[in-house]
């Protein structure tokens, strides 16, 4: 006997013409689907690049600041739109007393960490005063520079408060350079300069040791190249009128430098196809006015 199936078993497939229907139905949804998902993958790219192109400028604009903000105009070497040196301080220290066995006897701040004096070595400069017998005459700034890096040399008492504190045995290359007691300020050349790593621009920064300069050391980037203005750099008096720094340039027209201008420019992907975006950020440093009449 044939068995004749029941209307649900028929029910339970399909026919020809809901496949039909079906199928374009199907990869339309699946299409809208992928079309929103890969949006959404742009959009979190974009809001990514932003991010960490944010990031990254700022992250240039603290450590520019917290190099330039210590300085005055007599501590700029060079500057161009893509290179940026200066003596770069390091902290400050207190002379016990000018140099005997070719070294200075030197203390912290009351009040400050010593930890980065052990981190000195030669070739960083020692800037200090010297006293003129006459009490009329003014201090004369004296710099030296460091023979070796400096030893501790026990306790002892230092400086106008007369407390005992840590003391540190600095090694100079040029015992000419008297330094009398007091705040010595401690100064290392630094670099900042616009360079190609591969096929990506960069800000880097590196230091000079006595003999050559160290390693360069990424700060931001990547950057625009120098034919997209990716790093410019210029010095303006207090008038707001550009000076010009080089090597040649005369003590008393550095010391008019007033302020520092640094813009980095870097480029983003927004979307597919390649669609640049360009982020900027200006860091407007001020130098110290009128420091060189003071002690450091």
């Amino acid at each position: 006997m044939r068995m004749t199936p029941s209307p649900a078993r028929v029910r339970a497939a399909f026919t020809l013409v809901e496949l039909l229907v079906a199928m374009p139905i199907a990869m339309l949804v699946a299409t809208a689907a992928a079309v929103l998902l890969i949006r959404t993958a742009r959009s979190t790219r974009a809001q990514s690049a932003a991010l960490g192109s944010s990031r990254e400028l700022r992250h240039a604009r603290q450590v520019l600041a917290a190099d330039l903000e210590p300085l005055d105009g007599g501590h700029l070497r060079f500057v161009s739109d893509t290179l940026l040196e200066f003596e770069g301080q390091l902290g400050v220290l207190i002379a016990c007393a000018g140099p005997a066995m070719q070294a200075l006897v030197v203390r912290v701040p009351p009040g400050s960490g010593d930890h980065w004096v052990s981190a000195l070595r030669a070739g960083d400069q020692l800037t200090g005063w010297r006293e003129d017998t006459d009490p009329s005459a003014q201090p004369m700034p004296v710099a030296a520079a460091l023979a070796a890096p400096p030893l501790r040399s026990g306790v002892g008492v230092c400086g106008p408060d007369r407390d005992a504190a840590p003391l540190w045995r600095v090694p100079l290359a040029d015992t000419r350079a008297w330094l009398s007691a007091g705040p010595v300020s401690v100064h290392r050349p630094v670099r900042y300069r616009h360079y190609r790593s591969g096929t990506a621009w960069w800000l880097g920064r590196h230091t000079f040791d006595g003999h050559a300069w160290d390693g360069v050391q990424p700060v931001a980037g990547p950057l625009l190249a120098p034919t997209g203005a990716g790093l410019r750099m210029s010095v303006m008096d207090e008038d707001g009128h550009p000076v010009t720094v080089d090597r040649v340039t005369a003590d008393s027209v550095r010391r008019r430098a007033a302020l520092v201008v640094v813009t980095l420019r870097t480029a983003r992907r927004v979307r597919e196809p390649w669609s640049p975006a360009t982020d900027s950020a200006t860091l407007m440093a001020p130098l110290r006015a009128s420091a060189f009449r003071r002690r450091p």
